[in-house]
């Protein structure tokens, strides 16, 4: 394995780790207030007193959190300078010019995820961080649901990937941009924001799998939902490796 390799396959780990924390602390914070002996006085007095004092340090390791993964994300891959590897999703400040087809790239630790087959499956919603999401009974419908969720909490982090295309490109394809003569198919997602939704099935979850760790989300916080055409029976399909 080569230093450049290893480094990135670090820096991934270390991201997805941070991003899921948020999810743990969550199912921490329910606990400890369920564990409180609402009955007794002093045990609720005891209990709430410690309650808020991890809320006021769950408040300050957050901040360090988003502190260090916006550090681990301006992480120069290849030095400052020299540009950047399309496939490996970094920020190329040249002047843009039209990506050649290539093979559908793999990132490092994001070796895509079969689903089975979604011929006879239609997307029912998804889950995201703990809660679930509906949709209309569409792919394309079902990836705007999706972005207008991340928009709303990560509205900086998906707008940025518009900044500068070559950012995050599959198979070839730019995937967002500032305007919509920059796709194929272009989804409005917010004003100066667009996403490419010419994309079948598989791609697209292979799309969505790839973006969620860079908008601050671990692919163990995010699950589909899909439905049976014929019998409507609903699955849940996890996306993480």
């Amino acid at each position: 394995m080569s230093k450049h390799k290893g480094i990135e396959e670090s820096l991934l780990r270390v991201e997805e780790q941070l991003a899921g924390m948020g999810k743990d602390l969550d199912e921490l914070s329910r606990a400890l207030w369920q564990n409180i002996d609402h009955d007794d006085p002093a045990a609720l007095d005891d209990g709430v007193r410690f309650k808020q004092r991890f809320n006021e340090n769950r408040g300050v390791l957050e901040a360090a959190v988003a502190q260090m993964l916006a550090l681990l994300r301006d992480y120069p891959l290849d030095g400052p300078g020299r540009g950047t590897d399309e496939s490996l999703g970094e920020i190329d400040e040249r002047p843009l010019q039209e990506p050649a087809p290539v093979a559908k790239p793999i990132e490092p630790g994001l070796a895509p995820v079969s689903l089975g087959d979604l011929t006879n499956r239609l997307p029912f919603g998804f889950e995201l961080n703990g809660k679930t999401y509906t949709c209309a009974t569409a792919w394309p419908l079902f990836y705007e649901a999706l972005l207008e969720e991340l928009y709303e909490t990560s509205a900086e982090r998906l707008s940025g990937l518009a900044e500068y295309p070559s950012r995050f490109t599959y198979n070839g394809k730019i995937l967002f941009a500032r305007l919509p003569d920059k796709l194929d198919d272009p989804l409005p997602v917010a004003d100066a924001l667009f996403a490419e939704v010419d994309l079948d099935p598989e791609d697209l979850i292979e799309v969505i799998r790839r973006l969620l760790p860079k908008v601050g989300f671990s692919t163990k916080m995010f699950k589909i939902l899909v439905k049976e055409k014929n019998r409507g029976t609903v699955e849940t399909l996890s996306i993480a490796a």
